[in-house]
């Protein structure tokens, strides 16, 4: 009897474990140590992918499948996953939305709704789909090696409060799926709280404190639950953070989800193509996210750039040179610069489902070098690396606010980009000069003929 009693206790056990693990036994699970993400195996990852939007609009305007098609929209998505792995892309992380036309019960006649209008949310559409066509979804990038950031329904209102009607419809959303047999505690599955939250308002305390208040009640609820990775958005579209160090989010398993376009955070101007320069970037980076980014792991979930003449993509700008002018150069370097931001393009999947890094650099969206196709396919493979692996893993691998020189550059240096570089030096990290080949991760003080000073750190053989 004592036998057959251990033995059920054994079989519960490992059914409880099996629900949170199925999903995730392809891929180490991830949770938070301090400013990183770290696998089951006690690695530093940061993560590079992709996003999905599974609505018949975001797959390529309604022509690949619509009216509620569940095996259309699985086919059509699980294809580009499969096509982006075929042409080559080092991708580790997918951003998934789970789109309002799933659970959006609207009335004939009403032909657009706005994704931030939750009154037709329909509770049981939103259970329904979610074993349809969300966690399949989620199942199928795990097994092909991608976590999953998964994000509620549509974005914010533009002013959201403690106790809204907003803050209900997330708690239910979230109170729900942190529940679900195949998500809650699944060290593959990352949540991702809110979509572009842009203005709070409140009646006591700060605006900051109010911001905190929000978001830490659905931590609250969620913990209930699961003990998953979730991912806190800040205010002015995901991308104001300075508050959230004064008054974090409790408790474990904490990151902070960020957007980034050109001309964001102070970078840049300009009417059609945004002018961005390296340095009002890196200043404007540093104000909002570095606090956050000194406590915390930051994944930025929306970011694209390409010269508005090709129309595909939701940033307008070019890479240019990192250091000096251009968007796309100086946000890899930036966001490499802070050590621990796991980020992914946002542009849509069946164009980079298309790219071919063996054609020739040309004048087309996924050649021309000036568009954000065929620097992050470089980059990525880079971040493949074990050279990559190796240096964040280094235990003096990390990002400190504040500490970093390039952050603080005088405002009367010339702001027309890097120049020619005119002397270099190499230290290590504890700033002993190098004297020989540098090997390792070494701190770069660059000098230009203006007389500019660029810090860097980078990774030697």
């Amino acid at each position: 009897m004592n036998n057959l009693k251990r033995k059920a206790q054994l079989l519960c056990m490992l059914l409880f474990l099996g629900c949170g693990m199925a999903m995730s036994q392809s891929l180490p699970a991830l949770h938070v140590e301090g400013q990183f993400f770290v696998d089951a195996n006690g690695k530093r990852v940061n993560l590079h992918g992709f996003a999905q939007t599974f609505s018949p609009w975001f797959n390529e305007q309604g022509t690949k499948w619509t009216n509620f098609d569940v095996n259309g929209c699985l086919n059509y998505n699980k294809g580009i996953i499969d096509k982006m792995m075929a042409a080559g892309w080092k991708m580790t992380f997918v951003r998934q939305h789970m789109d309002p036309y799933w659970s959006n019960n609207v009335p004939a006649g009403v032909y657009y709704v706005p994704e931030s209008d939750i009154q037709y949310f329909d509770f049981n559409r939103f259970k329904q789909y979610l074993d349809q066509v969300f966690v399949p979804m989620a199942e199928y990038a795990i097994s092909k090696g991608l976590y999953v950031v998964m994000r509620p329904p549509g974005v914010c209102p533009d002013n959201i409060s403690e106790g809204d009607a907003y803050q209900q419809y997330l708690l239910k959303v979230w109170g729900y799926v942190a529940q679900h047999p195949k998500l809650r505690n699944n060290g593959a599955v990352l949540f991702e709280l809110a979509n572009e939250p842009i203005n709070i308002i409140y009646n006591s305390g700060t605006r900051d404190e109010a911001m905190t208040r929000y978001f830490q009640k659905i931590v609250d609820e969620m913990r209930k639950y699961c003990n998953n990775i979730l991912l806190i958005p800040g205010l002015g579209w995901q991308s104001q953070y300075a508050g959230f160090a004064q008054y974090p989010i409790q408790g474990e398993n904490i990151g902070y989800a960020v957007h980034c376009y050109p001309g964001w955070y102070n970078g840049g101007h300009g009417d059609g193509d945004v002018v961005v320069n390296y340095k009002d970037f890196k200043r404007g980076w540093d104000a909002q996210i570095g606090p956050v980014a000194e406590m915390a792991p930051v994944v930025v979930t929306e970011m694209d750039w390409a010269p508005s003449k090709y129309n595909s993509s939701w940033g307008k700008s070019n890479t240019g040179v990192a250091g000096g002018q251009g968007f796309g150069a100086n946000f890899i370097r930036i966001a490499d610069e802070t050590c621990n931001v796991s980020w992914l393009l946002f542009t849509d999947g069946n164009l980079l489902a298309n790219y071919k890094d063996a054609a020739a650099d040309g004048n087309t969206f996924l050649t021309d070098p000036e568009a954000c196709p065929r620097p992050c396919y470089r980059r990525f493979q880079y971040y493949a690396t074990q050279e990559y692996s190796d240096m964040i893993n280094d235990p003096g691998y990390g990002y400190k606010y504040g500490e970093d020189p390039s952050s603080s550059l005088d405002a009367d240096l010339n702001a027309d980009g890097v120049g020619e570089i005119v002397s270099r030096e190499y230290f290590t990290l504890s700033g002993a000069r190098i004297v020989t080949q540098p090997h390792g991760i070494c701190i770069i003080r660059e000098v230009t003929k203006s007389g500019e000073t660029l810090i860097s750190k980078r990774c030697y053989k």
